[in-house]
């Protein structure tokens, strides 16, 4: 059995870049949620209508990815979050704050705002 320089080319170069070209729309698509619907429209069209170099470009300019939201999660960081929001409610519940300042503070603990009232 003998091997032909066009299925060798084949085997070498097409298959891997065709993987390479699929698993790059995955990433566009399902992988990045940071990216809106439009941006993920411009990177698979760009993917798409320029196969093997749309992928270089998309692997050399694309955006950052976000940082990972997992490191946040400091226990001692829930522990007084948890802490902040009883003691927010039991003064909701007292009255000695209306709701409004009541909402803000929690979108304040929770990291909703940046600012506080």
């Amino acid at each position: 059995m003998t091997v032909t320089a066009e299925a060798l080319t084949i085997a070498v170069v097409v298959v891997p870049l065709a993987i390479l070209w699929i698993s790059a729309l995955f990433h566009i698509i399902a992988r990045r949620p940071d990216l809106s619907i439009p941006w993920k429209g411009i990177w698979s069209a760009t993917v798409v209508m320029l196969p093997f170099v749309g992928v270089m470009i998309y692997a050399i300019v694309r955006p950052p990815r976000p940082p990972d939201r997992t490191a946040d999660h400091d226990p001692s960081a829930i522990a007084v979050a948890v802490e902040r929001t009883r003691e927010l409610i039991a003064a909701h519940e007292r009255g000695a704050i209306d709701d409004e300042r009541f909402a803000a503070d929690k979108a304040r603990i929770f990291g909703l705002t940046r600012t506080s009232v």
